[in-house]
This record gives structure tokens, C-alpha cells and sequence, in this order.
């Protein structure tokens, strides 16, 4: 009931009781004297002013039984029978019993205890003003006027008047008349508030009657009697449920709804705290940008929101919040999604899906990164999908490697940080692994001061840098007389010391390095070779190979230190890692000899970035890689993984949040995280189509379909 029908409803019943009154007493005496009167008049007060809806039903109790106990007084001490007493005692319980109820609830009544539900329905029922003011002003009547008299039957006739005969309904159409046209354009009128959830979050119930149908989604409009100079607030339909056999809303508000409609009024003459429904809206795209409304148990590292929109969200997605009083814009990334169900009064349910969110920070656009912002949102806070952005140039030693899902927001690595102080690039078989370390690979050696070296057991890489035209370090012929010698060398240390040829092995071991550092020295030194492809002649695991590539890394690293690699820096790219550096349990029968290869290995990655020397290793799983290498990785690039060990490891450089997500990523969709990128925050970034020469130099598209590349 509107405030101005609540007040004629007042106005119209005291008339009426006070003229009966002045009737069948012949003064007005009775207004201060008679306890029939005045329980008459609180019946009036509590049910046209104060019952509903500003009191919950154990304090409306309180309220009624305290006023209840007050108006007992008045009774003569000649009339101060067993009813009275017996009033009395009601009071009291009412009084006790609800600030009891009040002091003990602190759940929704539905999951109280049976002794608790029962005393509270009990109470509500006994403790109404229909109930227990009608009881006092019958006994007042009673007690004032005899049985069968005219004041009996007259105030008896006009309690049967109010209580049976819709005096509210005929207050409104009293009140109605006097409306203006404007305020009769209260068919728009929907509900009324009841209650504020945050300062831009507030509860409606639906009238019961109303002309405008409702949905979600749907704009509103009112004034909120709190508010200071009557401003005029627009809002949007979150939600809608039955509760206590009657219809509400969630109603959010904010600036960017009002600028939907020119920060201008709809309606003219508000009531407060009505909610009007605005039929014509104006073209915009909100409805494709809100998400949701932040909820409990937000942090600043992570944010949780309720997902209540009509805009198609998944993991990955780049959402944005304004946050603090200065509306900063701070983004979050999607990471995770659970659906709830709420528990209402009297066995109501509400479904709804929970985002969860971790924050990359505030968008620089100058310095074309995100930085870490020091706080969380407010709770309802409005959750948005993002915009584009004006596009960004990138500088000579950076590069994209690809941008977050959805958006045009850019993912760029620093090449000269991602080389000197490694690089990882992991990920199973058929994600876009291969093709994208091929490619940063390719852009290595876009800087003429960079020279790669790809050691793979594949073969593969000959073909797919066939238009580079990849050097052989070591010649056909020098290598295959390595190979004898290193065959011949773990031979003869497999002999007794007593039977090895000492001065024999010195010569191989003089040749093995003079032939692997000239080898080398010509590499390095020579402007017109770039790339070289060190292809083992076998993929075992076996003590020649090792010792071979062992003795290679041995040499590198040497000139490395004695001539800074002749004012290059190298890239040595490791394909399938676990083969050249496995973990110590993955070493098979040769142990001696990879933990030989892999201290040599291990030399270069603890000390490589000094002499301009950088790894980039490339593997399936983390599990099967030695570890001493692969931490001193400053920047790793996931692919999709399944192995908890892989997800274990990975959670040291991502957090655990987003380490999860391993297992759902997309075929092109990698983690970054590390030094070299230029957000130092992890994130889920989309790698684009790539394309590359294939061995016939013909161009092949990195396919949608997820096989291996």
C-alpha cells in the first residue's frame, strides 16, 4: 500500500470510530479515558502503518505485544478481572518469547529447529493486530457498554465494517483522485523496495496487481526515499523469485544504466521507493556487456560473481570491474564456473551459477601491459565483458605471440629476456606446441646477432627450416668419424683400467674437442649461417649419444665463456626434452652418462644468460624432464596438460587457480607466465593461425583441427 493510501485508510477509519464514539458516549471523553478506544486506535495504527513491510515477523510481535501491554493499563481496577490477567500473561509471553525468537534465529525459518518453527508460527498467529488488538477492543467494548445497549451494537457493527470490508481499497481509490495524470502513469508501477542489499543493489516486491508484466532484464526507474536531493535511479531486473507465496526482485543500478537513457527521467512525480517499469529503451548494448554482480568471498587475487546475464561467457574470457571510488577499470580473467542453489523461506529454492575470476591488474596502454591493482570490488559491483582497444605497436626486440581470448588485448614476450634467460614451451601432442616454438624460433632470428641450434631426435626440423637453409655444424665426414670414436671411447671404458689404452683415449679425447670446437668456431663465426639442426644418428638413450651431445654442450659453453660466442647470442633449442635431459628416474640404463649430459646442460641454464646462451626447451610433460633445468626456465608457455605432475609443477609458476585450467584448454590456447612477458601475471592467451614452409617450401596453415603439428 502506497504511503498516501495508508494515511486516507488512517484518516477515514479514526473518523469514523471517533464519530461512533461521540454518539453513543455524547462526549469525547472517551479518547483519553477509555481502553476501548485505544486499543481500537492501535489496531488502526499497526495494521495501516507499521504492520507491513517494515518489520519482520518476530519483531512485528515484539512491537505488538509491548503497545499491547502499555494499553492494559488503562483498564480501571474495578474491570481488572480474570480477562485481564489473562491479557496480561499473553503480553508477557508474546514479549519474552519473540525477543527470544529474535535473539536465537540466525538462519531463514525453513532451516530452524521444529521447536523454534513452531513457537515463531504460534507467536505470528496470536500476536497479529487482527488478533490481539480486535480481542482487547471487543472485551474494551464489552466491559464499557452492556450487551444488546446502542454503543455495543454500534461499535460492534463498525469492528465487523473493518475487519470484513476492503477500507484499504477504498482509501486507494480515494487517493487516486486526487493523483496527477503523471502519477496515474503508475500503471508502470511494479513493486515496492523492501529491502537494500549494497548502495546499488536493492530488493523489490511486486504488487500483487499490476498492469506491466515483468521479466529479466528489464529497465526500472524510482526515487529511494534515503537518498539525498531525490535522485532519479535507473536499473535492470537481475532476478525474480517467490518467496512467502509472493514475487520478487533484484534490481541493480548503477551509471552505465543511466547513461542508457541520457542521464534523463522517464518519469515525472516518482513516489519514492516505487519501482516503475520503462517499455521504451533505447538502442545499446549493455545487455551484451553486463555478466554479473560480484558476491561474497571475493579477494583481491580473485574475484567470485554471480553469472546472471544474457552475454555468452567461458573460461578464458576477459571481464572488467570499476573498483574503488576513483572506478578504476581492473580486469579479470575466467577461470572457473559452479553452479549453487539457495535455500529460501518455507522450502523456496533459487538456482544460480557462480564465476570465479583471477585478476591481471589495470591495462596500461603505454606501456601495453597489465599491472597488479591493490584491492577488491565492492560487493554487487557490476561485472562487465570487455571492450577492444586501440591496437598496439610492438618494438623490435618484443613480440606477440598471441592475445586473450575474445578480445584484441595482446600477449608480447620480450625475445632478447625469453632467449638469455629461457624459455619453456610444454604442452601434449596436437595443441599448436611445435608450430608455436617453431615460430618463435623464426623470430629469433629475425635479429642478426642471434644464431640458433636445434638439437632434435625428430628429424623433423630439417624439413620445417628447409627455406633457412640450416648448416651442419659438424660434416658428414667429421661426424660420422665422431660417431666411431665415441663408440670406440665407451668401449674401452667399459674394460678393465688395467687393460684400457690410456694414450689412445687422450688422442680421442684431444680429436672429440678439437673436432667439436672448430666445428663450431665456423658456425659462429660465419654471418651466412643462422640455424643449424644437430641431428643425433640415434634416439636412444644410449652412452655414445649422450656422451656425444654431452661433449657438444661442453664445447659450446666453453667458447661461449672464452669468446662470448664471437658477439652472437645462441639459442639452443631441446625438441622432445625428456629425451635429451630426462629426470633422474627416466634415465634408463645409461644414468652415468645422462647425469653427465645433464650437469653439462644444467651449467648452461645456471649460467648460459652471462655468456648470451639460452635454452628453449620444448616437452610433453614436466614429469619426464629434469628439473634442475627446467626451473631455471624464467618463462613458461603451457599448452594443454592431463598429468597431475604436470599441473603440480606448473601451479608454482601460475598459482593453483589457473594451473587447473590445464586440462581444458583449446587446441592454440596456452598459460604464459614469466620474466620475458611484458604483464608479469599469468594469463590465458589464444595463439594465432601460423603458417609455415613445410619441406617442399610450400606454405602450411597451422590447421583448426587439433593434431600435431
Amino acid at each position: 500500500m502506497k504511503k498516501n493510501q495508508r494515511l486516507i485508510f488512517l484518516g477515514l477509519s479514526l473518523l469514523i470510530l471517533v464519530l461512533i464514539g461521540r454518539i453513543v458516549t455524547g462526549s469525547f471523553n472517551f479518547l483519553l479515558h477509555d481502553f476501548w478506544f485505544t486499543s481500537g486506535f492501535l489496531l488502526l495504527i499497526l495494521l495501516s502503518l507499521v504492520d507491513q513491510p517494515h518489520f519482520s515477523k518476530d519483531s512485528n510481535v515484539f512491537i505488538n505485544a509491548v503497545t499491547a501491554g502499555i494499553s492494559l493499563l488503562l483498564v480501571n481496577e474495578e474491570n481488572r478481572n480474570w480477562v485481564f490477567w489473562a491479557f496480561l500473561v499473553l503480553t508477557i509471553y508474546l514479549t519474552i518469547s519473540s525477543y527470544t525468537l529474535m535473539l536465537l534465529r540466525s538462519r531463514p525459518l525453513s532451516k530452524e529447529s521444529k521447536s523454534i518453527r513452531l513457537f515463531s508460527k504460534l507467536n505470528r498467529e496470536v500476536g497479529r493486530p487482527q488478533t490481539l488488538f480486535s480481542a482487547f477492543f471487543l472485551w474494551g467494548v464489552l466491559i464499557q457498554f452492556s450487551t444488546g445497549s446502542n454503543g455495543f451494537n454500534a461499535l460492534l457493527l463498525y469492528w465487523v465494517i473493518f475487519m470484513i470490508i476492503n477500507l484499504p481499497g477504498v482509501a486507494g481509490a480515494i487517493n487516486a483522485l486526487f493523483e496527477s495524470k503523471s502519477e496515474i502513469g503508475s500503471k508502470n508501477a511494479i513493486g515496492t523496495i523492501f529491502g537494500v542489499q549494497s548502495k546499488n543493489t536493492f530488493l523489490v516486491k511486486l504488487f500483487s496487481e499490476r498492469e506491466e508484466s515483468l521479466k529479466l532484464f528489464d529497465f526500472v526507474e524510482f526515487v529511494y526515499s534515503i537518498d539525498e536531493k531525490n535522485i532519479i535511479r535507473k536499473g535492470i531486473v537481475l532476478d525474480s523469485y517467490l518467496l512467502n507465496e509472493e514475487q520478487w526482485i533484484k534490481v541493480l543500478t548503477g551509471q552505465e544504466i543511466s547513461k542508457i537513457f541520457g542521464n534523463k527521467a522517464v518519469f515525472k512525480n516518482h513516489e519514492s521507493d516505487i519501482i516503475y517499469k520503462i517499455t521504451e529503451i533505447p538502442q545499446n548494448d549493455y545487455l551484451e556487456k553486463f555478466v554479473g554482480i560480484i558476491t561474497e568471498n571475493s579477494a583481491i587475487s580473485r574475484i567470485k560473481f554471480i553469472y546472471n546475464s544474457k552475454a555468452q561467457i567461458q573460461e578464458g574470457q576477459l571481464l572488467v570491474v570499476n573498483v574503488g571510488k576513483s572506478k578504476e577499470k581492473v580486469y579479470y580473467q575466467i577461470v572457473e564456473g559452479i553452479t549453487r542453489i539457495e535455500q529460501l523461506e518455507n522450502k523456496n529454492e533459487t538456482g544460480f551459477i557462480i564465476g570465479e575470476a583471477i585478476q591481471l591488474g589495470v591495462w596500461v596502454h603505454d606501456k601495453v601491459r597489465f599491472e597488479q591493482y591493490g584491492w577488491v570490488p565492492d560487493i554487487n559491483s557490476p561485472v562487465y565483458v570487455v571492450s577492444e582497444i586501440n591496437e598496439v605497436n610492438c618494438e623490435d626486440h618484443e613480440l606477440k605471440i598471441g592475445s586473450i581470448p575474445n578480445t584484441n588485448f595482446p600477449v608480447i614476450i620480450d625475445k632478447n629476456i625469453a632467449l638469455t634467460h629461457h624459455t619453456a614451451v610444454l604442452g601434449v601432442t596436437g595443441t599448436g606446441k611445435s608450430v608455436f616454438a617453431r615460430n618463435l624460433i623464426r623470430e629469433y632470428l629475425k635479429d642478426e646477432t642471434i644464431k640458433v641450434i636445434c638439437i632434435d631426435f625428430t628429424g623433423e626440423y630439417q624439413g620445417k627450416f628447409q627455406d633457412l637453409n640450416p648448416a651442419k655444424i659438424v660434416s658428414d665426414e667429421d661426424d660420422a668419424k665422431l660417431y666411431q670414436t665415441f663408440e670406440w671411447v665407451s668401449n674401452e671404458l667399459e674394460k678393465f683400467g688395467n687393460q684400457q689404452d690410456k694414450a689412445k683415449l687422450k688422442q680421442a679425447d684431444d680429436f672429440i674437442k678439437k673436432t667439436l670446437s672448430e666445428a663450431l668456431s665456423d658456425f659462429l663465426k660465419d654471418d651466412n649461417k643462422k640455424i643449424s639442426i644437430f641431428e643425433l644418428p640415434d634416439v636412444s638413450n644410449t652412452a655414445s649419444i649422450l656422451e656425444y651431445t654431452r661433449q657438444f654442450f661442453k664445447a659450446l659453453f666453453s667458447i661461449a665463456k672464452a669468446e662470448k660466442c664471437f658477439n652472437h647470442k645462441v639459442c639452443i633449442v631441446l625438441e622432445e626434452a625428456h629425451t635429451v635431459i630426462p629426470e633422474w628416474n627416466f634415465v634408463g640404463i645409461a644414468d652415468k652418462s645422462s647425469q653427465s649430459l645433464l650437469n653439462s646442460i644444467a651449467q648452461i641454464a645456471l649460467q648460459g644468460r652471462k655468456y648470451d646462451v639460452g635454452l628453449l626447451v620444448i616437452a610433453q610433460r614436466t614429469a619426464n624432464v629434469s628439473k634442475t633445468v627446467l626451473t631455471q626456465c624464467n618463462t613458461i608457455i603451457a599448452f594443454q596438460e592431463f598429468d597431475k605432475t604436470s599441473s603440480e609443477f606448473l601451479s608454482n609458476y601460475f598459482g593453483q587457480g589457473i594451473a587447473a585450467m590445464l586440462p581444458n584448454l583449446k587446441f592454440r590456447q596456452a598459460i604464459a607466465a614469466g620474466k620475458a612477458l611484458k604483464s608479469n601475471v599469468p594469463m590465458i592467451f589464444e595463439v594465432p593461425l601460423l603458417e609455415e614452409p613445410d619441406a617442399n617450401n610450400n606454405v602450411d596453415q597451422d590447421a583448426d583441427e587439433p593434431q600435431e603439428e
